[in-house]
């Protein structure tokens, strides 16, 4: 399945930002799973590339000018082969993602709900499951800073915080995990931004759960990093001087080629 993706961010400042630096993991990487035809990335400052230590690609942006407004921009096409995950992906052995992080460190509510189920593929789903009717999706009611306990406790929050709550259960039980961003082929508005979901070790291979959609094959999905949580896989993250408060707005189209936009 072959697919377009533009993916746009906008970072405005209420008093002028001076310089930055900016860590952009908005590039996917060619595995069995996906082939990319073409990407690029529109970046305002001097850029350098790197692989960190997950295997994601980074874009290193460095500004030293004065600014009110950043615009990153992402697009690309590419072409999903429908292959299963495979343990070739990762430079890493499964059991470091048995790490809690402080996203992810399970309290004592998380730990009596994970508790109910058990380290197979069948188990997880339902747990996958339960997950979703605990935690309603809500845009708005959490940042990127919420972790899973406080996410499990509100009852609410978008797909960054399912996924942290399902990391912090899986590793609870004994299961390697893994945060994973990207994107998403979906007729739904509330998709309209990058993605969140996980990927569990079972056996001898990695499998997806996706909590949001209530999915365990990536068939739709577009990786662009992976990590123990969301700040090692996060699209944008760095540090900037000046600039005061900022307000973000992201917005991502995913489209079948031949599709509308």
């Amino acid at each position: 399945m072959k697919l377009n993706i533009r993916h746009d961010t906008t970072y405005t400042y209420d008093a002028p930002m001076h310089n930055s630096i900016q860590y952009l993991r908005l590039t996917p990487r060619n595995t069995p799973q996906q082939r990319i035809l073409e990407w690029h990335l529109s970046a305002p400052g001097e850029t350098s590339q790197m692989i960190d230590g997950f295997g994601n690609q980074v874009t290193v942006m460095t500004m030293d000018k004065t600014v009110s407004k950043i615009t990153l921009t992402a697009e690309g096409v590419v072409d999903l082969t429908g292959k299963p995950l495979t343990r070739d992906d990762s430079p890493f052995p499964p059991e470091v993602f048995l790490r809690h992080t402080p996203l992810t460190e399970a309290d004592k509510a998380i730990k009596t709900f994970a508790s109910q189920f058990s380290p197979n593929k069948r188990s997880l789903v339902r747990m996958m499951n339960r997950i979703l009717e605990h935690i309603q999706f809500l845009p708005g009611v959490t940042t990127v800073t919420h972790t899973a306990a406080e996410a499990f406790q509100q009852k609410a929050g978008v797909c960054q915080d399912h996924t942290h709550v399902f990391i912090s259960c899986c590793r609870h039980i004994g299961v390697p995990v893994r945060y994973v961003s990207g994107y998403i082929h979906t007729f739904s508005d509330d998709h309209l931004a990058t993605h969140a979901w996980a990927e569990a070790w079972l056996g001898r291979n990695w499998h997806t759960f996706d909590v949001v959609n209530l999915l365990n094959v990536a068939e739709s999905h577009i990786k662009l990093a992976t990590g123990l949580d969301y700040r090692d896989a996060a699209p944008v993250r760095g540090i900037r001087s000046g600039g005061g408060m900022e307000s973000l707005h992201t917005r991502a189209w995913v489209t079948m080629a031949g599709e509308g936009q």
